[in-house]
């Protein structure tokens, strides 16, 4: 699969996203603070058919489209500028790394290393849990009329 990193500052940003939509490449788009407009477009789908082949308008341009192309925005911005039209049309991931959750991490590896014991006993808990959640979801269930 062709990966391509590209910014919207550079210079060759919309020929590298005409590239990877014809020719169905993974864009990585960094430092993308906010959505321009050409990608709207990309994001919503908007395809038409032309023959036997799909085509989407990307800026002033009518592009051929490749199913296997992907688009993936990353930025360093903890609340990045996304407008409501576009908020549904995208799903944000949140990477960040809290000093509870990171307390966490280091508290399950010392205990798998310590006492590998205790960290199965949590694992087989934590299933039966789940279990049981999912039986609670569907007795519920069957008591609403």
């Amino acid at each position: 699969m062709p990966l391509e990193c590209v910014t919207p500052h550079e210079t060759r940003f919309a020929n590298a996203l005409e590239l990877g939509v014809r020719f169905g490449k993974t864009i990585v788009l960094g430092e993308a603070d906010s959505i321009a407009p050409m990608l709207v477009p990309l994001l919503r789908r908007d395809l038409s058919r032309q023959g036997p082949r799909f085509v989407v308008q990307v800026g002033d341009k009518a592009i051929d489209y490749n199913e296997s192309f992907k688009l993936f925005m990353t930025t360093r911005n903890p609340s990045p500028d996304v407008p409501p039209d576009v908020a549904s049309l995208v799903t944000v991931v949140n990477f960040s790394v809290t000093m509870s959750g990171l307390e966490g991490q280091l508290l399950g590896v010392t205990i798998q290393h310590e006492k590998p014991e205790l960290e199965k006993q949590k694992s087989t808990l934590l299933a039966a849990e789940d279990e049981l959640k999912i039986q609670l979801e569907g007795m519920g269930q069957k008591l609403e009329p």
